[in-house]
């Protein structure tokens, strides 16, 4: 399991709310979360300490930054989502195209990450997540999305597989130990 400590950017009455909201969420669903990646994925975290930091800008997952006016629900697909990314950088994986990098590696988050919102938040909040992220208004995610959802759910996972066999626990990883 994570410890995931959430502090807000600065005394802003917004960004206090929202570090503790999502102290709450990861409080509540954590352990629900932490092992729906882990399953979803078949890969395991080797993080056990992560600082997030809410503010009002676009999330990012290292350091895990956290935007704080989205509502409730979709605080949990953010937070379920920026950790999607946390565990493959924990799992080495490295593309190399860094052409289309954001886009490649949202393909690879999104071969499973739509099956764990619909399993933790139900469909339509799950459909809502991914309409939100599609109407960020970069293609981006748009063509992730329709590349990931182009597959059924069992041929997302053998191609996620395929992904982590290619990607996963390269030597070329910037945050690989050096042996």
């Amino acid at each position: 399991m994570i410890n995931i400590n959430f502090y807000p950017e600065s005394d802003k009455e917004e960004y206090v709310s929202a570090a503790k909201e999502y102290s709450e969420i990861w409080k509540k669903d954590g352990i629900k979360i932490f092992n729906a990646i882990e399953n979803f994925s078949g890969l395991k975290f080797k993080t056990k300490l992560i600082n997030a930091v809410t503010f009002e800008g676009p999330s990012y997952s290292l350091p895990l930054r956290l935007r704080s006016s989205y509502p409730e629900s979709h605080k949990k697909a953010t937070l379920i989502h920026e950790l999607c990314h946390r565990i493959l950088v924990d799992n080495y994986f490295y593309i190399f195209d860094n052409k289309n990098l954001s886009e490649d590696i949202h393909k690879i988050i999104y071969l499973f990450l739509y099956d764990i919102w619909v399993d933790l938040l139900g469909k339509k909040i799950a459909n809502e997540s991914k309409d939100v992220e599609i109407g960020y208004g970069d293609t981006t995610y748009k063509n992730a999305w329709g590349w990931a959802l182009s597959f059924d759910k069992e041929a997302r996972k053998l191609k996620f597989k395929e992904m982590v066999e290619k990607y996963s626990n390269h030597p070329k990883a910037i945050n690989k130990p050096k042996t």
